[in-house]
């Protein structure tokens, strides 16, 4: 349980963080939209950064923890219109589904490592059948390229209807702008997450009857 609520805790923090900071620099402080936006983007990169140094490594994740830095600063002088500061979650997500699906040729797909915690449950016996598989189980490896897949798509749709709604808006409607903005990732994330735990579940017997597998003695095998 708790390998899932470290695996999902970002997208929450993602989510929540943006519309919190918002609230509480503009409304409660009085700070204009685009300063309200960028300091809450900001906070939102800090916990990324926080998330890659205890990662203790600079993988994709990083990469995209870098890209959104250098992003945030750039748009904090290049544009006083807080619809811009909008577009940066659109970015972020938007090459994450590019590097989902990127992972899909070169590697191991990203859900591989992603879903781990889901279809072992944190068992060291499963966790050594999961990566067994990968080697020998085609259905298994279908599977963790099928979510993958969702998940690339997924980001990128989310991305591409962030732009739509944000400039559905004028700049003086920048708090619908931002509260609407987050409907997408909601729904996405939702449909994503119920497609990875079907498909998850559809290779738990597999990964079972692998983990069986090693525990018989090795003269009944």
């Amino acid at each position: 349980m708790k390998e899932r609520i470290r695996a999902l805790a970002p997208f929450a923090l993602d989510l929540v963080l943006p519309i919190a900071a918002y609230w509480l620099l503009h409304t409660v402080f009085g700070l204009s939209p685009f300063w309200a936006l960028g300091i809450g983007g900001l906070a939102t990169m800090v916990n990324a950064i926080i998330t890659t140094v205890r990662r203790g490594k600079l993988d994709g994740f990083g990469i995209l923890v870098v890209i959104e830095v250098l992003l945030s600063v750039v748009l904090l002088f290049v544009s006083d219109d807080p619809r811009v500061l909008l577009l940066k979650p659109a970015f972020y997500v938007g090459v994450a589904g590019v590097y989902a699906l990127g992972t899909l040729f070169v590697g191991r797909p990203l859900v591989f490592e992603a879903g781990k915690p889901f279809a072992t449950r944190g068992d060291p016996r499963m966790v050594e059948a999961y990566d067994h598989n990968w080697e020998v189980s085609e259905p298994f490896r279908t599977a963790i390229r099928s979510v993958t897949l969702v998940w690339g798509v997924g980001f990128l749709l989310d991305a591409a209807l962030r732009v739509i709604i944000v400039y559905s808006f004028s700049p003086a409607e920048i708090t619908d702008s931002l509260l609407l903005s987050q409907v997408p990732l909601i729904a996405v994330l939702v449909a994503m997450i119920a497609y990875t735990r079907l498909r998850m579940r559809q290779v738990r017997p597999i990964l079972l009857a692998e983990r069986d597998r090693r525990l018989r003695p090795a003269d009944s095998r």
